[in-house]
């Protein structure tokens, strides 16, 4: 039976295991007794700058830690490469490079002069990568694929890899463990370029990582997916595969926004509601400048609007909003429409990231000028492949500056192997969305009568569909037809009344246990610990309890889902009642 701690891996060839068929009951899934589930004080551990155990290593998301194929191909490069005490990080293109060794600099002053970049070209073999092109029926097989590639290696000194790891992290622009998969054969081929080269360019040995004909599927199906029940029909009708552009992840997509609309006016940003935290903090890093309006609530709408007639009036604009159609992870949307208007008025670009709605559930042509997409997420819905999407609206009046800028510029680092994958994934894209639909309403329903019950340890569930911003959410779904009802997304968070309470719940849910969203089987993550750690009283200033818990819904029966979400809060409720066996919970098994 495979492990539970196989999640997650980022564009890695293995995956999650199959969830139980449809109908069967999640226990069966696992025997309780010899497979090891982490625990809430393992998931804290995943903070660490360096994995403490392999448990947390396993648990831990791949911007985070790199993944074992990425660290294989990064000490072939040391062994060649290195000076005394030094680590290295992969980049498929030099911009990437230089902003790194910028962003090291930046954050460790000591390192500068430190930090140097090396071009090297390397051959490729993606025989070697494990889900292979048979394996994915209906795309092409790239030619030339053992030709030389050139990759650029930032060098830096140990002792600043958190610095590193902070542009690695936040940007999502690394090599994609399937890519260093493809280089594992010829690592004893790398092939140092002069250093007087490293701006210069050799055609011969660039090439695009791209499939392109599985990246024209993956683009065509998220149009038609964007055509599909839409609030405007003419509207939506105006966008076209070449409106869509794709990337390695999710980050990089919203990184490479930032860069977009920061060549184009460079001027403050506005960051409303509460986002997933990597989105504010690539903006407070790689934007001009970033307001923050963390509670999304009317009267924060207010207080930005008056802030806008202030700025109008000293002749100063924003240059851009951002928001999430629902937020992550407290599941709030902002008055979207009303963000529209103040755009119209005063001429900013508003950018949604409607990746917790999903292409499926809500559409926001009607209100974002770019929109943003995860595509690991439920797009894909195997939780083996990473990828994001910028999409430029037709039919915004910013349209024709940011597609030309854009088109002059882009380069696609989305590798042939991942798209592959990426395209096979989403051909089930809807049917998954109504399960996940179907499946966190039903575990919404189930415990909505504990929250805030006297006897219970839940204080609260957030969900779109709970939420004060329920109207708003609501405004921008989907009609229904007969192929799909729209529906209020697969994540839900659980708030306890301390973190007793929740740890309880956690160690005692038999799920899966990690972070991400969208995968075929239900994930738990206790979202402050790991995620703000060092941030908590921050993050509390903002609503966001050290107690919650963050569930991402799989495809697992509902009903057995239903039984084990509420055989692990009366547990956790019995543990408040202070009725104890010998020092151990009692068990509800």
């Amino acid at each position: 039976m495979p492990s539970l701690l196989q999640f997650p891996h980022n564009a890695t060839t293995k995956s999650l295991p199959h969830p139980p068929p449809l109908g069967s009951p999640v226990r069966a899934h696992r025997h309780a007794v010899s497979v090891q589930l982490p625990t809430w004080q393992d998931m804290r551990g995943m903070v660490a700058q360096e994995p403490r155990v392999s448990l947390v290593q396993q648990i831990s998301y791949p911007r985070s830690f790199l993944n074992q194929d990425v660290v294989k191909v990064n000490n072939a490069c040391l062994a060649l490469l290195r000076h005394a005490d030094e680590k290295c990080l992969i980049f498929p293109v030099l911009d990437h490079a230089l902003a790194c060794q910028a962003t090291i600099v930046d954050l460790a002053p000591e390192a500068a002069g430190h930090v140097r970049i090396r071009a090297a070209d390397f051959l490729l073999d993606e025989s070697s990568v494990t889900v292979a092109r048979g394996d994915v029926p209906g795309t092409s097989q790239n030619t030339h694929d053992t030709a030389p590639r050139r990759f650029f290696l930032v060098f830096f000194h140990a002792q600043v890899n958190a610095s590193a790891m902070v542009f690695w992290r936040i940007t999502g622009t690394g090599i994609s463990s399937r890519l260093a998969q493809s280089l594992h054969e010829h690592l004893d081929s790398i092939s140092p370029a002069p250093a007087d080269e490293l701006f210069g360019s050799n055609p011969d040995l660039f090439r695009e990582l791209a499939d392109t004909q599985a990246d024209d599927m993956v683009r065509t199906r998220i149009v038609k997916l964007l055509h599909r029940a839409s609030i405007n029909a003419a509207q939506s009708a105006r966008f076209a595969p070449s409106d869509v552009f794709l990337y390695p992840t999710g980050m990089a997509a919203i990184y490479e926004a930032n860069k977009l609309l920061q060549s184009w006016r460079s001027r403050q940003t506005v960051v409303f509601g509460f986002p997933y935290e990597l989105t504010l903090k690539m903006m407070q890093k790689y934007g001009l400048a970033c307001k923050f309006y963390g509670f999304g609530t009317p009267a924060e709408l207010d207080e930005f609007e008056d802030y806008l007639a202030d700025e109008w009036q000293q002749r100063r604009t924003v240059q851009s909003v951002w928001c999430e159609c629902a937020s992550n992870p407290l599941l709030r949307t902002v008055d979207l429409q009303r963000i529209r208007r103040l755009a119209d008025t005063y001429g900013f670009v508003v950018v949604v990231d409607e990746t917790i709605g999903s292409f499926a559930n809500v559409d926001v042509a009607g209100i974002a000028d770019v929109i943003i997409t995860s595509l690991t997420k439920s797009f894909s819905g195997k939780a083996n492949v990473m990828a994001g999407s910028i999409i430029l609206n037709p039919s915004s009046p910013f349209y024709t500056p940011l597609k030309g800028s854009l088109d002059s510029t882009y380069v696609n680092e989305l590798f042939g192997a991942d798209s592959r994958v990426l395209e096979h994934n989403s051909r089930k894209f809807l049917a998954r969305a109504a399960i996940m639909n179907r499946n966190a309403q039903h575990l919404v329903s189930v415990l909505n009568p504990f929250a805030g019950a006297p006897s219970s340890t839940l204080t609260h569930i957030y969900y779109p569909s709970t939420c004060w911003s329920r109207a708003n959410y609501e405004s921008r779904m989907r009609t229904g037809t007969a192929e799909f009802t729209p529906g209020y997304g697969g994540l839900f968070t659980l708030e306890f009344e301390s973190v007793v309470a929740a740890a309880t719940f956690f160690d005692a849910l038999n799920v899966h246990k990690g972070p991400s969203l969208g995968a075929p089987v239900t994930l738990a993550q206790p979202y402050v610990q790991t995620v703000f750690m060092r941030e908590k009283e921050w993050a509390a200033s903002y609503g966001l309890s050290e107690s919650i818990v963050r569930i991402s819904v799989g495809l697992e029966d509902e009903q057995a889902l239903g039984y084990e979400f509420t055989r692990a809060l009366r547990l956790a409720d019995r543990f408040k009642a202070g009725r104890e066996l010998n020092g151990h919970l009692e068990s509800f098994l």
